[in-house]
């Protein structure tokens, strides 16, 4: 016997309707029916099946009958103990319902005598089921929003869907290219608390609220005054009892599905539901009680930042001491919750007149927090209206502190940094030191920021000033000093000293904690995985990860994970990046789209790297640093080796020489100066050879003590000399996993030329298989082709039933030269990047044709295109 309880409306009828198909299925005698006629037709079942033949009796509505029907039914189960018959009764049950009690008494006679089974109750349909339920009956995609309406009235399957059918028939769900979102209720505030809720929602949940008790119902109240999640103190405070008072209404909030239960607080289960609740507070009184909330949280030493929410909402302009602790609160929440923060403090500009320092003070703030949250354009605005209101002649108050001025003109650059244009946020940075004629810390900052990052030399004549000075300037300046001294080291081929420079300003922003715009760890980081030391520059990124923007924070991850050979996480990070970008520009959506360009090499598709190194040129950034200039020409090298043949590489990089930028490009990874050294080579520019041979050893000569500088210095002169015995050392010294699987194909490469076949094929299959355990796709064909020139033949398909047309028939190679050739290479550049012949790359082409039901490379590609557009929706 098993035994199914669930509310009303908790889809009972439909399990047991399913489960009587799926047994019918399996070949058993089925009786299904309502409990109020379950005698006779069980009786009558019973008789006409054979006794040794399986029977499921699936019974509903189990409640609903009368004592004497239950009795005949413990009878029946009784008398059919010693047949194989599965007894499936289902019956609702509810907290005080005598009914289901009566069923539950009356089962307790079979305990003992038969096998009794509860079936776990039927509750709230949760997570994938949930989104599945509302898809059903709005027949698109439900977004995020939309189930949190739904999730706040999830009671049962039934009660989802009414409510569904409700928000569709007043219009509050809106329905388009098969996505289902919510629409959205113009918010009373700005401060972070619940979103309005829609009137079926509301009618919803006040309906359920008539089941808790009066106590509960106003304790519930005042903790959506308090806010979500409340702290056990407060409330109890507020409401004068005592915390054993406060259990039992919190007991019954929570069992009833309105509240949910940490370690040291507790919050609203759903948002919709804690904003019915705040809606139901009349607004004077809530006031009132949000005055008192922000007395009582002032008491304790962590309530400023909730104390500044509760002020917010009832502040009025003149009200100081409100608004200082509003002000307080923001400023304690730019790190941890800058989108808060940002509200707060626009709240107070709001409030204060145009010409008040403090005015200015709270518009720094905003733009800080703005900038953090991602919402560089709106920070921009706000600063260039303020400063507006402040320096306006006709304004009778007259003009604000110039100082103030300079302070908010000093935020304003860094955003304008932030958004990529170097040249205005310079501009901007000027004009706060020379109207202000002081040198705060954010002024500074700012100026020394923007100068370098334009390539103005005169920063680092600057940083220089300041670290000479150390008692004139704070810490956070002095910081930004040392990194652009240790970015001026790097360029200069000092890399030891450029890394003591950095960890030295990282050891001295370690007291101040936060990120700034010039933040020494984004640096050190990136300079340690660029010559191998892979863990310190984990160790790094850690650290700054706890300070930094999630932009910021993934933007270097992509980078020193790309180094680091973690593709996967690469992608992850810079999609976070240029995520934004859609939006607005970003200082840092250039460094993802190059990780995101080198790692479509790696993966083998070019067309795709240089889509994203196009993006990169024609954007809006204006990088034009030797270090910004080396990293894209570092990618626009391999993507022209990749898809037109080392030469194109090598003509690029004679340029790069001629341009001052070759001691920056050898830097760009371990492995780059051996790069750039086989490409010349291989075409015969020797001069070009040797020429990132004297960078590496002038670098080495300067950096004794960096081993990893040294290795690559030998390697390169190894390739010139054919050293094989020094190419071999490589192999085994380079700590950087891509450098060192390189370098085993060099030392294959001159042992094939002195006919040690056995030797090479080894180095070769060392080689493979370094790259494969990296991701490097294109870099494992290009092995394997090598290996079948040496007459040997590596498996690399797996065997796979396939249908015989469409997309998923394509073998791996015809997918790969269909991919190639849709991103526009010719069969000449598909077949060197695929390292096989032009007639290999025809073949296959012939056969995607064939198979894709198609006639032409146009077609090839709007089918492709058609099929990534699929994927990424």
């Amino acid at each position: 016997m098993l035994l199914v309880k669930a509310a009303p409306g908790g889809g009972k009828t439909r399990l047991l309707a399913e489960v009587a198909e799926v047994a019918r299925g399996m070949g058993f005698a089925v009786a299904g029916a309502t409990a109020t006629d379950v005698v006779e037709s069980i009786q009558k079942l019973l008789g006409e099946v054979h006794e040794h033949r399986t029977v499921l009796v699936a019974l509903d509505d189990l409640h609903l009958s009368a004592d004497s029907v239950l009795a005949v039914l413990c009878d029946l189960v009784l008398a059919a103990a010693d047949r194989p018959v599965v007894w499936l009764l289902a019956f609702t049950s509810e907290p005080g319902d005598a009914s289901s009690s009566q069923v539950s008494i009356c089962l307790d006679r079979l305990r003992g005598r038969v096998a009794v089974e509860p079936v776990r109750r039927l509750g709230p349909v949760s997570g994938d089921a949930l989104a599945q339920l509302v898809a059903d009956h709005v027949d698109a995609r439900p977004d995020t929003a939309l189930l949190t309406l739904v999730e706040s009235v999830n009671v049962t399957p039934c009660a989802v869907i009414e409510v569904v059918r409700g928000l569709l028939e007043d219009g509050d769900i809106d329905v388009a290219d098969g996505h289902a979102r919510a629409v959205a209720t113009p918010s009373a505030c700005d401060l972070g608390g619940p979103s309005p809720v829609p009137r079926r929602v509301s009618l919803r949940i006040e309906h359920s609220l008539r089941r808790l008790s009066e106590r509960t119902v106003k304790t519930l109240r005042l903790a959506a005054v308090l806010g979500s999640p409340v702290v056990p103190e407060e409330l109890s405070a507020m409401l004068g009892e005592s915390p054993a008072v406060l259990l039992s209404a919190v007991d019954e909030a929570v069992r009833q599905g309105f509240l949910v239960c940490d370690e040291d607080t507790f919050a609203f289960r759903a948002e919709p539901i804690w904003r019915v609740l705040l809606d139901s507070v009349p607004p004077p009184v809530r006031a009132l009680l949000r005055r008192q909330a922000a007395a009582l949280m002032l008491t304790r030493s962590d309530g400023v930042t909730r104390a500044a929410v509760q002020l917010a909402h009832v502040v009025r302009p003149g009200d100081a001491d409100d608004l200082e602790v509003i002000a307080e609160g923001a400023r304690r929440m730019i790190v941890g919750d800058p989108a808060a923060a940002a509200s707060l403090a626009t709240r107070c500009v709001r409030l204060l007149e145009p010409t008040r320092a403090e005015r200015m003070r709270m518009a720094s703030t905003a733009v800080e927090a703005l900038a953090r949250a991602g919402d560089l354009e709106e920070a921009v605005a706000l600063a260039e209206n303020v400063i507006e209101d402040a320096t306006n002649p006709a304004v009778p108050a007259g003009r604000a502190p110039v100082e103030a001025v300079a302070g908010l003109r000093a935020s304003l650059a860094t955003a304008i940094l932030l958004q990529g244009d170097t040249h205005s946020a310079a501009r901007t940075a000027d004009q706060a030191l020379v109207r202000s004629g002081a040198e705060s810390r954010e002024t500074v900052i700012a100026h020394l920021a923007a100068s370098h990052l334009n390539g103005d030399d005169a920063a680092v004549d600057l940083a220089r000033e300041i670290v000479r000075a150390p008692d004139r300037h704070e810490k956070a300046v002095r910081v930004g000093a040392m990194t652009v001294l240790g970015l001026e080291r790097w360029g200069s081929g000092q890399l030891a000293d450029a890394l003591g420079v950095l960890h030295d300003a990282v050891v001295l922003n370690h007291a101040e904690g936060e990120a700034q715009i010039l933040d020494p760890r984004w640096y050190l980081a990136l300079f340690l995985a660029k010559i191998g030391e892979h863990e310190r520059a984990e160790a790094v990124v850690r650290g700054f990860a706890q300070a930094a923007t999630p932009v910021a924070e993934a933007a270097l991850k992509a980078r020193v994970h790309l180094v680091t050979g973690r593709l996967d996480e690469v992608e992850a990070a810079a999609r976070i990046v240029v995520g934004t970008d859609d939006r607005q520009p970003s200082l840092l959506a250039p460094q993802a789209w190059l990780a995101l360009g080198h790692l479509a090499l790696r993966r083998g598709t070019p067309a795709e790297a240089e889509n994203c190194l196009r993006t990169v040129e024609e954007g809006a950034w204006q990088l034009r640093t030797d270090p910004w200039q080396a990293a894209c020409l570092w990618l626009r090298m391999r993507v022209a080796a990749a898809q037109e043949g080392p030469a194109a590489a090598v003509e690029l990089l004679a340029a790069g020489v001629r341009e001052g930028v070759l001691r920056w490009l050898v830097l760009e990874e371990s492995g780059s100066a051996a790069w750039l050294t086989r490409c010349a080579l291989e075409v015969g520019w020797r001069d070009v050879a040797h020429a990132v041979i004297e960078a590496m050893a002038d670098i080495s000569l300067r950096n004794p003590q960096l081993s990893a500088v040294r290795v690559a210095a030998e390697h390169v002169r190894a390739l010139v000399d054919g050293d094989v015995e020094a190419v071999a050392e490589a192999t085994r010294s380079y700590c950087d996993p891509w450098a060192r699987a390189a370098a085993a194909e060099d030392h294959a490469d001159l042992l094939s030329g002195r006919g040690e076949h056995r030797s090479a094929i080894l180095e070769l299959d060392r080689a493979m298989s370094d790259y494969a355990a990296l991701g490097g796709e294109r870099d494992v064909v290009r092995v394997r082709a090598r290996l079948r020139a040496l007459g040997v033949s590596r498996r690399h398909w797996k065997h796979a039933t396939r249908p015989t047309s469409g997309w998923e028939s394509l073998t791996e190679t015809e997918r790969k030269v269909a991919e190639v050739v849709a991103g526009g290479l010719t069969n000449q550049q598909a077949a060197r990047h695929l390292f096989v012949s032009p007639n290999t790359v025809g073949t296959h082409l012939r056969q995607v044709y064939r198979k894709l039901g198609i006639r032409s490379r146009s077609a090839l590609i709007r089918m492709e295109t058609s099929r990534m557009s699929g994927a990424a929706t």
